[in-house]
């Protein structure tokens, strides 16, 4: 059992450079459930009150002027990179203590607490796993990111140990097979060994010897290739691009001509003739995009910006190989077919189907008027005969040109939406969505004060507590880094809920969570990379970073609320397909204005924001939104083609590997819009192999969240009433209950159940995404 020092308590605090605001925390200020929307906008938007904050309730030992010292997320093994190692190597200990315990009791109570041991063998990996991933991502320091791929390391082996131990397996199904055992579990309980008896299975337990070490060996070569495919996705053939003296007198842009001429010196490959080379970094190439009149020019960049490197390609083509491969060694038809068994969409024909009808329904109407309006802003507009040929005429290179025509010829609208940011303060939206989530669950945000060593950015860092307000429990903790300098918005799940096992207070393992009771307590942490503006007052947002911020805390909520007795099944561990829909339907509450008009308050004056503005905002915030939602739908389709039936029957046929940019070429002539014939684009699309084959499902969880938002919050964004029910329907069940039975509760729709083809096309039926 882990052991926390007890904090001595002292009449005094060392007073900070602020310590006129160090007075106003008052003990009961920082412990009430309550805490006012000023004061939490204030922890993120004025670095002097938060620095204040964070130092009001440092209860001092005699002579000393530091905090308790503790470690990351406060977990005291991590204070070091040093003690990431060490905490994985106890981990490990802890892992092959538990499996010999697991292994060794024949016992009936052994059989009984069979399931729950190895959901916990499961979170005791994971824990470290989790952490490693994110220091590995997020931590500034390369000393800790190092630790991490160590730890990735100690840890990998020992996990492909247990996804092909025979033993652990046929233990788990005499358990399952066994009635006199079944009758004593509760349904999360079968659930999840049902869940493990798949994973054992997709692993390839079931295989003789020689055969399960060759599908081992084929599943570490894709997993090594997935991380080569992600390291070179950024990577070029060329980081030039060789253009005609032709293509450089059609620049009409002086300033464009003579920024170009500058880079010439630059340029050390083999020379041709007289031509110029446009480097594909920096801004020259997009200023061409966006700027210059000749389309053959055009063309040349928009290929050379969107050719992958060719080794990205042979990547792609190896991975994709060796999944079909690996499918047939699993009885499946395809990978696709072995990805989707268990997910809501089933298999797929269904998401195929799902496709299809969303592309239909999107180019019949919205991204016809789009490309209408796009036509509109060319030099000599296209008088097309048909729909088809006003498609074919709009290229992939001409649109950031138009796009850009048309923002031009709105500049009232940059000047609107500058206007807007200043209603919209990082420490306003958070203040905001605490207000949002205690109107619709009864929860609230409260601003906690970080331990030296508990974050990885001490001045950047915020953490909040999760508190249920009906019976004043803590849900869980968030830890919030906006100004990050290494990530893209994320979220990340640290430390999942699930309650503690009686052996488990008996001292033999680790404890290395906070508890509430008998519940481990989740760790969530929120991580963008919005300008650091902390010089200048507060970090001003587009409505594009509101809606990140309402998206990311959209899955923070799942996981808080989403409490299971088993960490399998906690919060957003579920289908892969249905875990973006609390997060997407966060992105409808972030669109409208009821929310916004409440949320939105000056940074300065603290006035509400005036609807008028906002109505402004919204009528051309999404120009192109149909176009881009459809091609999402082809990269999804792509997705499809690549691990489908199709390419397995090819490589049975004597190919040695899948040729993907011939099925990329392929899916863009069939679906037409912005068609790219010439490029390697897929090449650099890193989603084929983190989600291969289940990329769809962004699609189908925007299409559920609408349904959802239709059914429960457009008529009140406010509803406690509706509120209630998503939360009582989908939210708290986290993967223990078919997403399907949760839909069908919440839009009260019997037909959802049965989760079917019928279902699917439910779901899609008049999308408008």
């Amino acid at each position: 059992m882990r052991t926390t020092s007890k904090i001595l308590r002292y009449g005094w605090r060392y007073q900070t450079p602020h310590a006129s605001l160090v007075r106003s925390f008052t003990s009961t200020t920082l412990n009430r459930q309550a805490q006012s929307q000023t004061d939490l906008a204030k922890i993120f938007d004025d670095q002097a009150y938060f620095d204040a904050f964070n130092n009001s309730s440092s209860y001092k030992l005699p002579f000393s002027f530091s905090k308790q010292e503790t470690g990351l997320f406060k977990n005291e093994s991590l204070t070091s990179p040093s003690g990431l190692i060490k905490f994985s190597k106890q981990s490990l200990e802890d892992a092959k203590l538990l499996v010999a315990e697991m292994l060794n009791n024949k016992t009936d109570k052994g059989k009984i607490d069979y399931i729950k041991k190895l959901d916990q063998l499961s979170d005791t990996l994971c824990r470290v796993i989790d952490v490693a991933e994110f220091i590995r991502i997020v931590h500034p320091s390369s000393n800790w990111t190092n630790a991490a791929q160590q730890t990735h390391e100690i840890l990998f082996e020992y996990m492909n140990q247990l996804n092909t131990n025979v033993e652990l397996y046929t233990n788990l199904i005499e358990v399952l097979n066994d009635q006199s055992i079944t009758s004593q579990l509760t349904e999360e309980e079968i659930k999840v060994g049902e869940y493990l008896k798949q994973d054992f299975e997709r692993s390839g337990i079931h295989m003789d010897p020689e055969t399960r070490n060759n599908f081992v060996a084929i599943t570490q070569e894709i997993s090594l290739l997935g991380s080569h495919f992600n390291n070179e996705i950024n990577n070029l053939d060329s980081h030039w691009c060789a253009i005609t003296m032709k293509d450089f007198e059609s620049i009409e842009n002086p300033q464009i001509k003579r920024e170009l001429l500058s880079f010439q010196s630059k340029y050390n490959g083999k020379k041709f003739g007289k031509e110029y080379y446009v480097p594909l970094v920096a801004r020259l190439p997009y200023s061409i995009l966006t700027k210059c009149k000749s389309s053959e020019l055009r063309r040349k960049i928009w290929v050379a910006l969107h050719n992958a490197s060719s080794d990205s390609i042979s990547i792609l083509d190896r991975f994709v190989s060796y999944r079909a491969l690996l499918s047939k060694m699993l009885g499946y038809k395809s990978y696709a077919h072995y990805q989707l068994e268990h997910k809501m969409a089933k298999s797929p024909e269904n998401v195929m189907a799902f496709l299809k009808n969303i592309q239909q329904s999107l180019r019949d109407s919205s991204v016809l008027n789009e490309l209408k309006l796009l036509n509109e802003f060319r030099d000599e507009k296209v008088e097309y005969k048909n729909n088809d040929s006003l498609i074919d005429s709009i290229k992939p290179w001409d649109r950031d040109l138009l796009l850009s025509r048309m923002q031009r010829d709105k500049q009232q609208d940059i000047a609107v939406q500058t206007k807007i940011s200043e209603y919209f303060s990082v420490g306003t939206v958070i203040a905001g969505l605490s207000k949002l989530f205690e109107s619709l669950y009864n929860v609230s945000f409260v601003s906690e004060v970080t331990l030296p060593g508990e974050v990885w950015e001490n001045n950047k860092v915020r953490k909040l507590k999760v508190v249920d307000n009906e019976n004043s429990k803590t849900l869980g903790y968030l830890y919030l880094d906006f100004w990050s300098q290494k990530v893209m918005p994320s979220h990340f799940t640290i430390v999942c809920s699930r309650r503690l096992h009686s052996w488990e207070n008996e001292g033999k393992y680790r404890n290395t969570v906070q508890l509430d009771g008998d519940y481990q307590l989740p760790i969530v942490s929120l991580v963008c990379n919005f300008r650091d503006s902390f010089q200048k007052g507060p970090t001003l947002l587009s409505l594009d970073q509101v809606d990140t911020i309402f998206h990311e805390m959209g899955h923070a909520m799942h996981s808080m609320i989403g409490r299971t007795e088993l960490h399998n099944l906690s919060g957003t561990r579920c289908a892969t397909d249905f875990v973006e829909i609390p997060s997407v339907l966060m992105e409808s509450f972030s669109k409208d204005l009821r929310v916004l008009t409440k949320v939105g308050r000056h940074y300065q004056s603290g006035e509400p924001i005036p609807q008028g503005l906002l109505q402004q905002a919204h009528h051309d915030k999404n120009t192109l939104s149909a176009c881009e939602t459809f091609m999402q739908s082809k990269m999804a389709t792509l997705d499809q083609k690549l691990h489908s039936a199709e390419m397995v029957d090819k490589l049975a046929t004597g190919l040695d590997e899948a040729d993907s940019t011939e099925v990329y070429h392929s899916v863009e002539s069939d679906l037409k819009v912005f068609a790219d014939m010439w490029s390697t684009w897929h090449g650099k699309f890193p989603h084929l192999f983190s989600y291969g084959a289940v990329y769809y499902s962004y699609l189908l969880d925007r299409a559920i969240a609408e349904k959802l938002w239709q059914g429960l919050f457009e008529k009140n964004p406010w509803s406690k009433e509706a509120g209630t029910k998503y939360k009582d329907s989908v939210l708290k069940w986290g993967g223990t209950k078919d997403p399907w039975l949760c839909l069908a509760d919440a839009l009260d729709i019997e037909e959802l159940k049965e989760g079917n083809s019928n279902a699917m096309e439910l779901i899609g039926k008049n999308a408008s995404l």
